[in-house]
């Protein structure tokens, strides 16, 4: 679409420059400020995050992935790592050179591409990155998972769908200037990070007519942006 952001841009040059901070904004993970224990911090924190993720599949379903797992937006593998160990075998999807170097550097079970895999996958999973990326080219991308996601297999997507008043646009009577105001006033440089909203009967209309029928959303909220994870699971028999 014409103007719109490329934010795969901003997710290269913040892999270039803070691939750890770009995944957890917290000042740990500043190049300046880490350490071998911050970073083994930074890769627990992605374990816990699984494991928690399997235990309510647990709960939902009386089962548990095992198979192929993809994770979609990866970066330097903080949940990668913890599928890979959990599951027969995880590949880790990002755009970013930088990330994906540093995901590789840790030397892990996983495997790291920058191509979307064909799939079929077991379990698709996808945390803090749909919320970079601008709706329209993310509800695509949300179909290219489905499609790559088998018969039995799971899903943990996480979208955000809403936000705190404070962050909302300006209304009233600037609005109606934005459209100029915005063509005079440069663009953000590359490397900000961009946040958007999903609509949320969207995407669930994709679930389902991909076969993800029952489906159970967890409230998600970073700092005033209100999201859920959806956990669900395709129809159809598993795999042997």
């Amino acid at each position: 679409m014409r103007g719109q952001r490329d934010t795969d841009a901003d997710w290269r040059e913040l892999g270039a420059r803070e691939p750890y901070w770009g995944v957890l904004t917290h000042a740990d993970y500043l190049s300046q400020n880490l350490t071998p224990e911050r970073l083994d911090a930074f890769y627990a924190s992605g374990a816990a995050y699984v494991d928690d993720l399997l235990a309510r599949f647990a709960r939902l379903y009386g089962a548990t992935p095992t198979g192929a797992a993809l994770d979609f937006g990866c970066g330097a593998g903080r949940l990668t790592e913890a599928m890979a160990a959990r599951t027969a075998s995880a590949t880790g999807y990002d755009i970013s050179p930088g990330m994906l170097a540093q995901a590789r550097k840790r030397g892990g079970r996983a495997l790291y591409v920058d191509a979307l895999p064909d799939g079929p996958f077991d379990w698709i999973n996808s945390f803090i990155v749909l919320q970079h990326i601008p709706p329209a080219r993310g509800l695509s991308l949300i179909e290219a998972l489905l499609a790559r996601l088998a018969p039995g297999g799971f899903l943990s997507l996480h979208l955000t769908i809403w936000r705190d008043a404070r962050l909302e646009p300006a209304r009233g009577w600037r609005s109606l200037a934005r459209p100029v105001v915005r063509s005079l006033r440069p663009a953000p440089p590359v490397g900000v990070i961009s946040m958007y909203d999903y609509d949320l009967s969207a995407v669930m209309r994709r679930l389902t007519a991909a076969g993800v029928g029952e489906t159970t959303l967890v409230p998600t909220n970073h700092d005033g942006h209100h999201g859920v994870i959806i956990l669900g699971r395709r129809q159809g028999a598993a795999a042997p």
